[in-house]
């Protein structure tokens, strides 16, 4: 794989100074494998002056490097200075928490909602306390296979704490004749422990498919103490958990059970946290983290249909064809907003010339990694601040899409799929 992305950087840079023929030269020169299909388009950013071109309207899985085109679709309709909000509301002795579709929000976060509350509404006596979950909905995206769902991955949701995931501790007996799971968090999965010392660490976490239920077995054998992070399987659980926890840290008393409710519309707002898309796009485009890109998709899915009902997926997909219509084909098929789905095809006309009207319309260039950052960590480092793209990689798929400026400062955008 590092193989693929050095030619792959080789190329953009002789890219900026080579004519087309020696590019077509060098790309038949590549090893890139047996049958490997290379699909490349380089053109000016500014001016759609196109440099060089090959196998440019084979479609093609984009892998990660979707999320260029997902965060900037997404950047269009949210603004470079959003906030995703999670605030609460008064409703005459009612109380909602309206959950903004936060990422970043932790538990911390929860006890100073509920601190300013305090401190603004001393006297205040609840009756009801609410959570509007109505942004959008809680799923998993269709396309995704079964290695793309828990363990592995989380479910996409509003109801998000501590990045939905949770430390579990296997541990040898002090005898060291068995294993000991240990969960020190107040969120705890059922667990069924068929772990065993053996000669090698070496064991599975899995759910059986016919369970509708929360029960997880660990199977296998283990050989030294270890620490892991494993994705919460109830979100909404977890959440209410946490909730409970930061009433009381603030002396807050609530023994009722807290259930979903739709903010009513005259509720006046009493307290809030937030964080900025800024931040949010570091976990996108430098970490290449499926959650999180998944999760501003359907934020901004949401604020696309204007909050007139619970976002889907549906309308995630609708927004963005909508957003890159002067580009976008029929047969270019777009499944989720982190390009985990084998079922993205997309082609490097596409791409490059959404790039181009992004680099337009928005600050995405500023947001990609440049060289030895986040997936281009150690590499092309004489591009430092020449290059700013997105890397991606799936079975059998590489790929890098961005912009890189010559040193008489043209900016050409550019993309590139093996």
């Amino acid at each position: 794989m590092r193989k693929i992305f050095l030619q792959l950087f080789v190329f953009v840079f002789l890219a900026l100074q080579c004519n087309a023929n020696d590019l077509s030269k060098f790309v038949s020169k590549m090893d890139f494998g047996l049958n490997s299909i290379v699909s490349v388009y380089l053109e000016d950013a500014k001016t759609g002056e196109i440099l060089y071109k090959k196998n440019e309207k084979k479609l093609m899985n984009p892998a990660s490097t979707l999320k260029t085109l997902t965060f900037g679709a997404s950047n269009i309709v949210l603004g470079s200075d959003y906030e995703f909000e999670t605030a609460l509301y008064k409703y005459g002795n009612d109380l909602y928490l309206k959950l903004g579709g936060d990422a970043l929000l932790s538990k911390n976060d929860l006890v100073n909602i509920f601190s300013q509350f305090k401190k603004e509404n001393p006297n205040f006596n609840i009756n009801k306390i609410y959570i509007d979950d109505s942004i959008f909905e809680t799923f998993y995206p269709d396309t995704w296979m079964e290695e793309d769902l828990w363990p592995c991955f989380r479910i996409i949701t509003p109801y998000i704490i501590d990045n939905n995931m949770f430390e579990v501790a296997i541990n040898r007996s002090s005898l060291s004749k068995r294993v000991e799971i240990v969960q020190n968090d107040s969120y705890k999965l059922p667990i069924v422990n068929e772990l065993v010392l053996g000669d090698r660490q070496e064991y599975i976490i899995e759910r059986h498919e016919d369970e509708d239920s929360s029960i997880v077995y660990f199977k296998g054998a283990i050989i030294e103490d270890e620490q892991i992070k494993l994705p919460v399987l109830k979100p909404e659980i977890n959440f209410k958990i946490k909730l409970n926890e930061a009433l009381r840290k603030n002396n807050i008393i609530y023994e009722e059970f807290i259930t979903s409710k739709i903010t009513p519309q005259d509720a006046s707002k009493i307290a809030s946290v937030s964080h900025n898309i800024s931040d949010i796009s570091n976990k996108v485009l430098h970490d290449s983290k499926n959650f999180y890109s998944e999760i501003v998709f359907m934020v901004a899915a949401a604020k696309y249909i204007n909050y007139s009902h619970v976002a889907t997926s549906d309308d995630a997909i609708k927004m963005f064809r909508d957003i890159y219509k002067k580009h976008i084909t029929d047969d270019i098929k777009i499944a989720d907003g982190s390009g985990v789905s084998r079922e993205n095809f997309v082609n490097a006309i596409f791409m490059t010339e959404s790039l181009k009207e992004l680099y337009s319309k928005t600050d995405l260039k500023t947001f990609l990694t440049t060289s030895n950052e986040g997936t281009l960590a150690d590499r092309m480092l004489f591009l430092k601040d020449n290059l700013r793209a997105k890397t991606g990689t799936l079975s059998n798929i590489s790929a890098i899409t961005g912009y890189i400026t010559t040193r008489s400062g043209k900016l050409y955008a550019f993309n590139i799929m093996i």
